[in-house]
Formats: C-alpha cells, structure tokens, sequence
C-alpha cells in the first residue's frame, strides 16, 4: 500500500500540476497583466493534465464550440448592427474515489462586430465577475475584437451515506419555477440571456443531509466581495400528500429573508409556487425596508406534445430603490425579480418532429403596458450537431425601458463532444 501512494506521488509531481500551479503564483508573473498569466497558467496546466500520468483515473471532458451570429435593431428601425459570438466550453470531471470528486468548466467566448467597440463599457461588463473573486478576465481587448475566459464551476464534491458536501464555485438551485424564483437566494438566472444554458453560479459551501428520499435538509453560505454582500441561508425539504414542499431563511446580503415553495400538481396539471420575505436589517432613510416577492406557475403537457407553462410574478417595488436600467444583462437578484411589480410569463413548445421544435415565450408587463415576445427553432442537424433560430421583440412606450431595447434576431450552431 506504501509503496503504491508513492508510486502515485511520484506521478503526481511528475504530471506537472503542481509545476504549473507554482509557475502561475511566481512573484515575478503575479503583476503581469491578467491575459498572460492566466494564458500562462492555461497551456501548462492543459498540457499536464493531457499528457502527463494522473493521480487518479483519466479526467472525464466534455464540452461544445457554438458560433452564434446576431443582428441587432433599434426600436425605432433607424439602426441595425451585427456581432458574432464564438462560445467554446470546456467541462471536466476528476474521480478521486467513490466518495471524493472534482468538477471544473472554463467558459471562453471570442466576441466581433459593432458592439465591441460601440457599446460603452462593453469590455468591463464582459469582464465583470459577479462571484467572490475574479476567475477570469479579458486575453484580448480591441477595438472590435473582445476575447474573454472564465472558470464560472469548480468546486470538490464529497457524498458519503445520507451526506453531501460541496465546495467551490457551484450552482445552488432552490429554485422551483421556470423563470421567477423567490427562494433562489444565491444565484437567479436572467431568462433573456438565451446563450448561458449552464446559468451562473456562486462561491459557497453547501452542506445537505438527505434524511429520507424525499427530505432533506441545506446549509450554504457564499461570501460576497465584502461581508455586507454575502448570502448565508438553510433550506428545508420534504413531502407532503404528494406535494414538494420547502422552507427557506437566512441572511441576504444584508437582510433577512424568510420564504417556502412547493411543487406539486392538480389532476394532470402541474402547480407550483415560491413566496420570499425580505426585510432590511440596518433601515436606511427614505427607503422602504421590507418587500415580498411571490411566483406562481402551472404547466400541462397535452397529449399532442404541446407543453405550455405560465407563470405570474408579484415583484413589490421598494420606494427610494431606483429602477436598474441594466437588467436586461445584468444577474437578477432574489429580492428584484423584476423591474416592474407585475410580470405575466408564458412559454410554450411543440415538438414537431424528433429532430425539430418550435417555442414561443412571452412576458407581459401591465404596469409598463408592455410585453416580450420570443420566437424560437431548436433542429438537431446532425449528431452532437444543433441549430437555434432565435428572435427577441421588446415593445413598451418610447421612454420605458422595455420600448428602448429593441429587437434580436440570432442563430447558434452548436457542436457537442
């Protein structure tokens, strides 16, 4: 047995991972730009782990490259704008043994066209990383070309009998309903960044305890950038009459938040819910400190294929909290859903062949009397091979903000391996 761990050992440094690691922290490349170290770090870490003898067995990697071409129009039709995007992923798994495991992904996207170069801070919000630290950073930054890489999930995976923890940068979902999800305190996702499948994540240590099959019990916490802005909170599952249902509490980013969800459904048609209170635990003048954030959805599957959810979001507005302008790019939180107090979702898809669907997806705003629509074609071309015809419509009054976003039309070709 000794001799086979340091049989192992001796890989292990041979492999170059610890090399690679030391070579990327040395003093001397600690100040350089952020592109060249992390390019740095990148090749030699890549080449360790390709060709060098493992610690343990072969990395598992899996991935896609996808070219995702789109035109931009403005609301008013007096200017149109292209940009490509080239989105490659990179997603490992290392199997230490049956109970400990590794999981990374690294998200690269090599953006051209206008909006590079034309959009104000495009770069810096492209660079941005809403997580605890920065884990990634712009390679290349030109007036019209923007190469950006990101490590957005790496985390270590430990399970043993009714225990499961997990630690790094992970997705922490308590979310129940499609788009809108109060009890999602760690990491929402926007519903109109169509190109993030995987949805983002977040820094944090989960713990879960599965009790039974159908109860179970989480304790996460995710430090922010400063202790204000961190997010610590305890789920609590189980079943009752058929019904998923859940309790949720804790502290977010500087207040408390209390709620529950459940799952369940009425005869063949699915119901679902999540309601989540938040209040201010340092009042501030002139602002209000407390709201309540409540979504309800139903979905049916007919017997056609036809698979149609809706949705209504109740998203109190708190007075003297201005109204975000960026939310349409920028990640939502679990306390502002919306930037309206009312939102009615509907989605609906139709499978028209094995190989081919047809979607449409739709919000509508009564406060703001306007909407969203959302078109949408997924066809499998080929093996590990698909396409996406996309189109996004926003319509509103000329001064609001769903009137000034104007119009979408994009297709991705993905490819698989």
């Amino acid at each position: 047995m000794r001799d086979s761990w340091k049989h192992r050992i001796r890989h292990y440094l041979d492999s170059g991972i610890i090399t690679s690691i030391a070579f990327y922290l040395r003093s001397d490349l600690v100040h350089r730009p952020f592109r060249l170290r992390i390019a740095i770090f990148a090749v030699t870490l890549t080449c360790s782990l390709l060709y060098a003898p493992a610690l343990w067995a072969q990395p598992s990697l899996q991935g896609y490259v996808k070219y995702l071409p789109a035109a931009r129009v403005a609301y008013d039709f007096s200017d149109a704008n292209v940009d490509h995007l080239l989105h490659q992923r990179f997603n490992a798994r290392w199997d230490f043994n049956e109970h400990l495991s590794f999981r990374g992904s690294l998200r690269t996207r090599l953006f051209y066209g206008y909006g590079v170069g034309n959009v104000p801070g495009f770069a810096d919000f492209i660079a941005d990383d809403f997580g605890s630290f920065d884990a990634g950073g712009n390679l290349i930054s030109t007036d019209n070309v923007l190469l950006h890489t990101i490590a957005d999930r790496f985390h270590l995976d430990w399970h043993k009998d009714k225990w499961h923890v997990r630690l790094g940068r992970q997705r922490i979902n308590w979310g129940i309903n499609m788009v809108s999800n109060p009890n999602d305190l760690f990491n929402v996702y926007s519903f109109f960044d169509f190109d993030y499948e995987e949805r983002p994540g977040a820094d944090a240590l989960r713990v879960q305890y599965f009790a039974s099959a159908l109860s179970r019990v989480e304790l996460a916490y995710s430090p922010g950038r400063t202790a204000r802005e961190s997010v610590a909170a305890m789920l609590y599952s189980f079943n009752r009459k058929g019904y998923d249902v859940q309790f949720v509490s804790g502290y977010f980013r500087n207040r408390y938040a209390v709620g529950t969800g459940w799952a369940g459904s009425i005869k063949d048609t699915g119901f679902k819910g999540e309601l989540t209170f938040f209040t201010d635990l340092e009042p501030q003048a002139d602002v209000q400190a407390s709201n309540v954030v409540v979504a309800l959805s139903a979905d049916h599957r007919f017997g056609s294929g036809l698979y149609v959810v809706l949705e209504y979001l109740y998203n109190q507005q708190r007075e003297g909290v201005e109204v975000d302008l960026q939310f349409f790019t920028q990640p939502l939180r679990a306390d502002n859903l919306s930037f309206t107090d009312h939102a009615l979702f509907a989605n609906a898809t139709y499978p028209v062949s094995p190989v081919s669907t047809l979607g449409l997806a739709g919000f509508y705003y009564p406060s703001e009397e306007g909407f969203f629509i959302s078109p949408n074609w997924n066809y499998g071309v080929a093996e590990n091979l698909d396409l996406l015809l996309i189109s996004q419509i926003f319509a509103g009054s000329r001064n609001s903000l769903l009137g000034q976003a104007g119009y979408l039309v994009a297709a991705a070709l993905k490819w698989s391996f």
